[in-house]
């Protein structure tokens, strides 16, 4: 746009020379070379367009010849009294664009300043001075206030082009991000979705074999001649009977696996349930006899509601483990209710563990006592179901030996 005012611009001086009035052909020859460079410099402008804002360098040289041919069309055609005054604005405006608000309104006060000396100095003889004093005072004063409003909007454009830019970016950089995080996550459950349906199909071909297994070798054992607890066969047996135990515990964590990597745990199904009653079924799901297993109540009758199927599970690992470490001693359990919560206590005389192993007992693959479970998954999945149920585990030691394992849930 700028190279294309360039080349009015010309054709104006032109047409001034041509049909302006006698003073502006006071200098005719050196008129026709303005124009005839004049018309060089738009022309090549016109065609490359880019040399204006190349560099600062280049926009500086565009810009003094700007002012250069402009002032010398002003001294050729009348000094303070000719029309071509104008293009100094043309100056300015284009000034503007192309260089800083603090450059552009030095350009003013330079070309002002340039603007007065030619009003002053350069006379046709029909202008008198104070009018040419008049002008060369009154022209530039209007070029700085031209140069701070077109600076100003220059500037105020410029940084609302920054600001468009960078919310732009910062828009295509977030859809990038946005569309990352969406493809990963896409990634993340097909693999999820694959390792699921793997755990499902190894639990489903190999629990029904398993169960199978452990129910013959249990009643070989049973059946094993005891009075020959030397000989080879019967010690096969309880061999083999102890490695069907060994997979079938092994099968149990593989679900109990399968079932923490479920978004969430809860089963939604809360109802109302006899304390002493679950307490009972849950020892019986570890496998415990009565014998083994010490419950107490208080209060007496106890009812709460509660999500049975999850908190079972928890209940069940405790005492499955307390029994595992018992050294043949009956497992405790102390339940107590009031206020909304449930305590539950699960006691043992094993030989527990130090304090300091307290914090990570709880973590996933981790096992700790003479007799260690399958995988090191029991606690850290009872501990995982609690927090999903706002319940804690805790553990300390027990006076006279043993632990003592404290599961305390909120209820209603």
């Amino acid at each position: 746009m700028p190279a294309s005012v360039r080349v009015g611009v010309v054709v104006s001086v032109g047409l001034l020379l041509v049909l302006g009035p006698d003073q502006v052909r006071h200098h005719l020859l050196i008129a026709l070379v303005w124009l005839s460079v004049g018309s060089i410099y738009a022309l090549i402008v016109f065609w490359d367009p880019s040399i204006e804002l190349r560099s600062n360098r280049s926009s500086s040289v565009v810009t003094c010849l700007d002012s250069v041919l402009s002032l010398a069309i002003i001294g050729l055609t009348g000094g303070g009294g000719s029309v071509a005054v104008s293009l100094l604005f043309l100056v300015i405006a284009a000034a503007a664009m192309r260089l800083s608000f603090v450059a552009t309104m030095g350009l003013s006060l330079a070309l002002g300043v340039a603007y007065l000396l030619i009003a002053v100095l350069v006379d046709t003889g029909q202008t008198p001075l104070e009018f040419r004093l008049q002008s060369g005072l009154w022209w530039p004063v209007y070029l700085v206030f031209s140069a701070a409003l077109t600076g100003g909007f220059a500037l105020l454009t410029e940084r609302a082009t920054q600001a468009h830019t960078a919310a732009r970016a910062q828009a295509i950089a977030e859809r990038a991000a946005a569309d990352e995080e969406r493809d990963l996550r896409a990634r993340l459950m097909m693999s999820y979705e694959a390792q699921e349906t793997g755990l499902r199909v190894i639990l489903h071909e190999f629990r029904t074999p398993i169960a199978s297994l452990k129910a013959l070798a249990d009643n070989l054992a049973e059946q094993a001649d005891t009075s020959a607890e030397e000989d080879d066969s019967w010690t096969s047996v309880r061999l083999l009977a102890a490695h069907a135990g060994h997979l079938s515990s092994m099968m149990d964590a593989l679900g109990d696996v399968a079932a923490s990597r479920r978004p969430t745990f809860s089963t939604g199904r809360r109802r109302v349930v006899d304390v002493r009653e679950f307490l009972y079924a849950a020892g019986d799901a570890a496998g415990l006899a009565d014998s083994e297993l010490r419950i107490t109540v208080t209060p007496p009758g106890a009812r709460c509601q509660l999500d049975p199927q999850l908190l079972r599970r928890v209940v069940t690992n405790l005492v499955e483990n307390a029994g595992r470490h018992s050294r043949g001693t009956p497992v405790e359990v102390v339940a107590r209710l009031g206020q909304g919560l449930l305590r539950v206590m699960v006691l043992d005389r094993g030989p527990g563990f130090p304090a300091e192993l307290a914090p990570v007992v709880t973590e996933r693959f981790v096992s700790v006592g003479e007799r260690r479970g399958t995988a090191g998954l029991g606690l850290w999945i009872a501990d995982q179901i609690a927090q999903s149920l706002d319940g804690r585990i805790s553990f300390r030691p027990r006076s006279g030996g043993g632990m003592v394992v404290c599961l305390e849930m909120p209820v209603d």
